[in-house]
């Protein structure tokens, strides 16, 4: 994919791919030395020619817990919504992180209870269905016109619990353990699954309140990021070729020696479960949007507070952003940044 400059700090990316494990370290890297008097944008996705084999490259290569929730069971579905993606609604009133996965299905396809255990028909929402087992654990399935009751004993992949509602086209899973969610493709947990993509690094700015400056010594600048991944499997129309989250955000910078200003900071971190909903405002920056038909979502993640980087002095320094899947797929972006002076 091409890549563009708008008239900002000169901004280089070099697409790297990374071991999951090699989040937490890295080389030093020595920056361009080209600079422009302005904040930066950067638009378009790194290339990935040359980068190591993806971590995940078969579908039996790990166990898992349990099957999908509609037939067959253990195979691979399409998911359209990942864990952890920005839920915005009501006019922006509602903001929160999904809590759940959207599991591609057409309307009307039976969905099964995924654990034996006691179903509950929620009392506010007559189209969302909980069986809780034995252990207390508890599985979820929104957007299904239920055939089962409260209180019935449904049995793992033989009793039908609905069928998913028109128009929605998928099934909301979402799985909660001790009073919280967590991701149901995790590790070990909903399967079989397999992800050999990559996320990606799609645009990264210095802001002030939601518009690019050009960062400045003792300016209250924020960086902010916008990551995006591909489904494993293709989403059927008109849900397709739309992003999800990545499930891990990790930045840190470097000065123009190649010298760690800061250590790896954790932007999010999705994998096993997702922060309260108040954190909403702190996490995402002004003007994330999610999905919607053909209207593809931004996710875009304030990596730093207002003020939080006014102590750097000026001169060049290296953002350097690591994002990655559950799966450990990967990628190391790096921009540079000129710091002027106040």
């Amino acid at each position: 994919m091409t890549t563009s400059r708008i008239t900002s700090v000169a901004v280089t990316l070099t697409a790297l791919a990374l071991a999951s494990s090699s989040a937490h370290a890295g080389a030093g890297l020595a920056p361009t030395a080209s600079r422009t008097p302005l904040a930066s944008e950067k638009r378009g996705s790194e290339t990935l020619d040359g980068a190591s084999k993806p971590a995940d490259t078969s579908r039996a290569a790990e166990r898992y817990a349990y099957g999908w929730p509609v037939k067959p069971f253990r195979a691979q579905h399409p998911v359209r919504g990942a864990f952890g993606d920005p839920r915005i609604s009501n006019h922006r009133k509602t903001r929160q992180f999904h809590f759940g996965v959207d599991i591609s299905a057409p309307n009307g396809t039976p969905v099964y209870a995924t654990m034996t255990g006691r179903v509950s028909i929620h009392p506010l929402h007559p189209t969302t269905i909980a069986v809780v087992g034995h252990t207390g654990v508890e599985f979820s399935y929104w957007h299904v016109v239920p055939v089962v009751r409260t209180g019935q004993h449904a049995l793992a992949y033989r009793t039908v619990l609905g069928h998913v509602e028109a128009p929605y086209a998928h099934v909301h899973f979402s799985e909660r353990r001790s009073g919280r969610y967590v991701n149901p493709l995790r590790r070990g947990a909903m399967g079989p699954y397999a992800d050999t993509t990559r996320p990606k690094v799609f645009r990264f700015t210095t802001e002030l309140d939601g518009q690019p400056v050009a960062p400045a010594a003792g300016d209250p600048f924020t960086l902010v990021v916008e990551p995006g991944d591909e489904t494993p499997l293709a989403v059927p129309r008109p849900w397709h070729d739309l992003p999800v989250m990545p499930a891990i955000v990790r930045w840190r910078i470097l000065d123009a020696r190649g010298h760690a200003k800061t250590g790896w900071r954790t932007s999010v971190d999705f994998r096993e479960t997702i922060p309260s909903a108040s954190e909403f405002d702190r996490i995402w920056a002004v003007g994330v949007t999610q999905n919607h038909v053909r209207d593809p979502g931004r996710y875009r993640l304030a990596l730093t507070r207002r003020g939080e980087l006014s102590s750097l002095q000026p001169g060049l320094y290296v953002v350097e952003i690591a994002v990655a899947d559950t799966r450990g797929n990967a990628t190391r972006a790096r921009f540079t940044i000129a710091v002027s002076a106040a």
